[in-house]
């Protein structure tokens, strides 16, 4: 079972910081059938100088404050899954807080995983590329997965996230990195051998999600890389669940 510690709570200061600010906006994940098969969660606060929505830099944000925004974010998750599970069946993506050893966020994490399976929804967490990969943080990925979440390797070939990565977890799904999708439209060579990793990790029994498709020709090469799915702006943005529901 999940090892519950002791949770210390935000400092006053640094909950004026973050309360109230994040929100789920959510990003169509494009099946082969150019489909929408999913969604990835993405945390959005308001900017009051551009007057618009933008994301958030988890990386300059302390853990506790990093930490309370995802708890903010499960939260508003939760209260999203019953009009997500209208167009469905749908997968959902939402990022895992390498902070993962909260007691609250792992409870919230159960209980979402409980009600998307009543909702027939399938949760993905993904990996970041940056979280330790410690022992305990295996063992309660693996205890998630036993709850029914598939796990997914975020931003696979970027630097901090190689094949030692990838053989460090049992993945279900691997989220190629951008820069593989530009590197492999600049040459043949590129092309080919996405193309032959995109196989390798299918016979492997893991879905591939080629992520970053901006432009129609990004759309074109990802088709012919035989990726199970693709995710980005040249399908849609990031945008709230009313958008798409």
């Amino acid at each position: 079972m999940l090892a519950f510690k002791k949770e210390y709570p935000l400092s006053a200061m640094a909950r004026v910081a973050v309360a109230d600010v994040a929100v789920p906006f959510y990003q169509p994940i494009i099946g082969r059938d150019r489909r929408v098969r999913g969604y990835e969660a993405l945390a959005r606060r308001w900017d009051a100088v551009t007057q618009s929505y933008q994301g958030i830099d988890f990386a300059s944000l302390d853990q506790d404050e990093s930490l309370h925004l995802d708890i903010l974010m499960l939260r508003a998750i939760m209260g999203d899954l019953p009009a997500l599970a209208k167009g469905g069946p749908y997968a959902l993506s939402i990022n895992l807080n390498p902070a993962i050893f909260s007691p609250t966020y792992q409870t919230l994490l159960l209980r979402i995983l409980a009600q998307a399976r009543q909702l027939g929804i399938t949760i993905w967490f993904e990996v970041l590329e940056h979280a330790r990969l410690e022992s305990r943080y295996r063992a309660l990925i693996e205890e998630l997965r036993a709850h029914g979440a598939h796990i997914a390797c975020d931003d696979f070939g970027s630097l901090a996230c190689n094949f030692q990565r990838l053989m460090a977890l049992p993945y279900d799904i691997v989220k190629l990195d951008r820069s593989l999708l530009l590197q492999a439209a600049r040459t043949p060579h590129a092309c080919k051998m996405l193309t032959g990793l995109v196989a390798y990790l299918q016979r492997l029994g893991m879905a591939v999600v080629c992520e970053g498709v901006e432009t129609q020709t990004h759309v074109e090469l990802a088709n012919g890389l035989g990726c199970d799915y693709q995710q980005g702006y040249a399908y849609a943005r990031p945008s709230p669940l009313s958008r798409w529901c």
